[in-house]
């Protein structure tokens, strides 16, 4: 389904900026444009992710706080790699 695109956003960036974009873009075989409204779009989203609310009802909640309180599962592999030196480490 085409979607009318009918609103519009110039941008001015600068040299080192727009090659990097194109660079990007290419590795991608995107054009500029789509490969701008795309990361842009993306980072939108992440950065309202922490912002959208939800509502629970009192038994909901209640339900929820219980979950919290249970002791965690035991999941082997994640308990492994807990266990593993970090790469960060010396």
């Amino acid at each position: 389904m085409k979607v009318t695109k009918d609103a519009r956003i110039d941008l001015r960036v600068n040299l080192g900026q727009k090659a990097l974009l194109e660079q990007a873009a290419a590795s991608q075989g995107r054009k500029l444009t789509d490969f701008v409204i795309a990361a842009s779009t993306e980072a939108a989203v992440i950065a309202l992710a922490d912002q959208n609310r939800f509502s629970l009802t009192e038994t909901e909640m209640d339900q929820f706080l219980e979950k919290l309180e249970e002791p965690p599962r035991d999941i082997p592999r994640l308990r492994d790699l807990f266990r593993r030196k970090s790469v960060f480490e010396d």
